[in-house]
């Protein structure tokens, strides 16, 4: 596998301003880089030619779609949200929400969004840039949760097993069903990892999700803010600590047009062990093993 690409539509203003600052944000990555169509390639910096990179892009499409290269084997339908789709023609499903408030804190305006039997919050993209500028360190992982309400857990097995027939696919150590892709050279794609440089990033995330109802794609970033600062820049309701991951980053859904879809941003607190085994990829190597 060469390439994971998140393709957004470009059919709208909304869309095209969702994508200008979701580039914004991924410029202030060491390992991002802005190629002539306007894509976003973030590559592994070590080692140098480890594969897959990851690639945002706008495209022709009704709504985000994630390719894994173009494999066929790998197509997916996970409601409005396609993986590796055969072909573009096909329709949007599902109404909006019955209620949408703009409210404000000291930070500035967020949204209630209100469906029938539920209330969300969500951050506007680009005050979530705003508010990070600056601070961003560095990437560490993007993902895709697989909604159980979607998807069998015979097609998960099965998907699983084709991702890993064709990259370094390791799992999650604590036996969730969290299984992350670390960049591989050729070589590490037929003998296994054994070296852990600083650098092998983005790792992507399959998640198999038993809680939320719609497909989320996940981008995991640092910043050079400590927790309480990350605290106070994404308070509640719209920022969000999961309990068990609550000492490691603070999570912000962003709002935009695509209905079915959740897009969050796990904004990890400043590390000073920038080699560490989670960093590196060690521990997903030497204690969850590879799939």
């Amino acid at each position: 596998m060469q390439n994971i690409i998140y393709k957004f539509p470009d059919s709208t203003e909304n869309d095209r301003i969702f994508f200008k600052s979701l580039s914004d944000l991924l410029l202030e990555l060491p390992n991002a880089q802005l190629q002539e169509d306007k894509s976003i390639e973030v590559a592994a910096l070590q080692p140098v030619d480890a594969l897959p990179q990851t690639i945002f892009a706008q495209s022709d499409i009704p709504f985000p779609q994630i390719h894994f290269d173009e494999a066929p084997e790998l197509s997916l339908n996970l409601g409005n949200l396609r993986i590796n789709p055969e072909n573009n023609d096909y329709e949007i499903e599902g109404g909006g929400f019955s209620q949408i408030l703009t409210q404000y804190d000291p930070l500035g305006a967020y949204y209630e969004l209100h469906a029938a039997s539920y209330t969300i919050y969500r951050l506007d993209i680009k005050e979530l840039v705003a508010r990070l500028k600056g601070h961003i360190v560095r990437i560490d992982h993007t993902g895709l949760s697989l909604p159980s309400t979607l998807v069998s857990r015979e097609t998960w097995e099965r998907f699983t097993d084709k991702i890993a027939k064709q990259s370094n696919l390791y799992k999650y150590p604590t036996g969730e069903d969290w299984p992350f892709i670390l960049p591989a050279t050729a070589e590490e794609r037929k003998t296994g990892i054994t070296q852990f440089p600083v650098g092998r990033e983005p790792k992507f995330e399959l998640v198999y999700d038993n809680y939320s109802p719609v497909p989320t794609i996940q981008i995991d970033i640092e910043t050079n803010f400590t927790r309480s600062q990350v605290e106070k820049l994404f308070p509640n309701p719209y920022g969000v600590s999961f309990p068990d991951l609550a000492d490691y980053f603070r999570t912000v859904y962003v709002r935009h047009d695509w209905l079915g879809l959740d897009i969050r941003f796990d904004i990890r607190f400043k590390n000073d062990e920038p080699d560490g085994d989670w960093e590196t990829g060690k521990w997903l190597v030497t204690e969850g093993g590879r799939i």
